[in-house]
């Protein structure tokens, strides 16, 4: 009994030392034996699949005057369901206070990624009597958006297009705009001098659509585009070849060293009432998608939802390889086809993704914070957040992985349940099992890969650990986590020569 308190004693002191987390309660020391604390609420059933309370905030609502010169302010409690983001939940409740403007306009949908909320509503949003009250909703929905943590921009589209004012398109609002009145005036000064050629240049917000490297996801970045002469589909396709900020999670659809196409970017009215842009590429194209490993889907869809998330009233684009249009690809299995060469935001829109914080080993073995993209529902849910994480087990030759060599499946991740701000994670005994010759400082690393993770997440503080539904004393011997374990930021390496963000690249107001 003395060898087990002893034993014990030791794997205290390990895990204090090591994890650099404090134990919650008090420990009593008494005969040479340690009473280690119980931590209250243990879950009364096994933890299976994800149990996960939807996102609450207090946000503050912004009501357009009758008028349309301004706003009235009331802050609520908005609670979002667990298949909605809280952005989603927040539109929602604006729509429903009250205002009589806006009391047919319905919420599609609405794609929270990489910060960025876009916001489809419903054509009865086209009802409006002036381009001021087209203002003043677009400016209710985006204000109050941008008092939600992590919201940086707001796009706000109807019925899958771009709206304009003062037949200018408005981009992608990342400021509380607090008088209509002068936003309007301002974008009427705008417009007077947009086809001047000495005019300044004319600067809005866009969404960038980039394909990711490994070809799953269209990953949006919020881009600042300066434009003169009103050309704008020019300066998003320049803004294309550029590239994206962020190498890691995405690669350019377009390349910048090379001029693929044939002619600029041609808008036209179709007789059945369409707006579609229209681009015509060269046949080397084809040799540029070959050599770049980038899939004909990528391209199309990145220029798609770019220019229809942006220009006004844009119904479609076409695009054409030496006058041709294409007609289909292929996106893993499944076969896009479009007979009239037409390409629409809903074709694409299913594969808009986010980005997501993972922290796994680089080359060093030092615990690194890796941004991945991932599904937009990934990026919201705790289970599936691990679920990518553990994909990088075994992943011989990458850059990024767990520090496990055995086998670890998806299967092992049994469920996930958040209650209060404590992520229960409930794993296999097979994970278990795959842990028992790790060292002290791969156990230390694998605990905090999954807590780091799980806690960048909002609303999680802390992560518990089961092993089959029971508490787990410790995966190989050296980390406590008997209690809830906070977020480790002192092991994870910094990197050394992070760039200097340039906020024209990336947005910054």
């Amino acid at each position: 009994m003395r060898k087990l308190n002893a034993l014990i004693a030791l794997t205290l002191a390990l895990a204090l030392g090591l994890s650099g987390c404090a134990l919650q309660g008090p420990v009593s020391q008494s005969a040479g034996e340690i009473n280690l604390p119980q931590p209250p609420d243990e879950p009364d059933n096994m933890i299976l699949g994800e149990s996960v309370a939807g996102a609450s905030a207090e946000v503050t609502l912004y009501q357009f005057s009758s008028d349309f010169s301004g706003f009235s302010t009331v802050t609520q409690g908005i609670r979002a369901e667990v298949s909605e983001s809280l952005p989603e939940a927040a539109v929602n409740a604006l729509l429903a206070s009250g205002n009589r403007a806006m009391a047919d306009v319905k919420q599609l949908n609405c794609e929270f990624a990489c910060g960025t909320a876009t916001v489809n509503l419903s054509i009865d949003a086209r009802n409006a009597a002036s381009p001021q009250e087209m203002l003043a909703l677009e400016a209710s929905i985006g204000n109050t958006l941008l008092g939600i943590d992590g919201v940086r921009g707001v796009n706000v589209l109807i019925g899958d297009r771009g709206e304009s004012c003062c037949q200018l398109p408005l981009g992608v609002q990342r400021e509380v705009i607090p008088s209509v009145t002068a936003a309007y005036a301002q974008l009427q000064a705008e417009r007077n001098r947009v086809d001047r050629a000495d005019a300044a240049p004319i600067e809005r917000g866009a969404l960038l659509y980039f394909p990711s490297e490994a070809g799953q996801w269209l990953v949006p970045e919020l881009r600042t585009i300066s434009v003169s002469g009103g050309d704008f589909a020019s300066a998003l396709i320049d803004a294309l070849k550029s590239g994206p900020v962020d190498e890691n999670s995405a690669i350019a659809s377009i390349p910048e060293g090379a001029e693929l196409m044939e002619g600029g970017p041609v808008l036209e009215t179709l007789r059945t009432g369409e707006r579609v842009l229209s681009l015509n590429f060269s046949s080397t194209l084809a040799n540029y998608l070959a050599f770049s490993g980038l899939e004909v889907w990528g391209l199309a869809g990145s220029i798609t939802l770019t220019m229809t998330s942006f220009l006004p009233e844009l119904d479609a684009v076409k695009i054409m390889m030496n006058g041709e249009p294409i007609t289909m690809c292929a996106i893993g299995d499944a076969i896009l086809r479009f007979p009239d060469g037409l390409m629409r935001r809903r074709d694409y829109a299913g594969r808009v993704g986010s980005v997501a914080t993972l922290y796994l080993l680089d080359e060093g073995d030092r615990l690194t914070a890796v941004e991945r993209p991932v599904s937009m529902r990934s990026a919201l849910s705790p289970k599936r957040l691990l679920t990518e994480l553990f994909s990088y087990t075994n992943s011989d030759g990458a850059a990024y992985r767990l520090p496990i060599s055995a086998a670890v499946y998806s299967e092992d991740l049994l469920g996930v349940q958040v209650v209060g701000s404590v992520a229960r994670v409930n794993l296999s005994a097979n994970f278990y099992r795959s842990c028992q010759n790790l060292g002290p400082r791969a156990e230390r690393d694998l605990v905090y890969a999954m807590v780091n993770t799980l806690c960048a997440l909002e609303g999680i503080r802390a992560v518990r650990f089961y092993i089959e539904g029971s508490p787990a004393d410790t995966l190989a011997g050296s980390v406590y986590l008997r209690s809830a374990l906070m977020p480790n930021p002192g092991i994870v390496a910094v990197p050394t020569s992070a760039p200097t963000p340039d906020p024209e690249a990336t947005g910054s107001p």
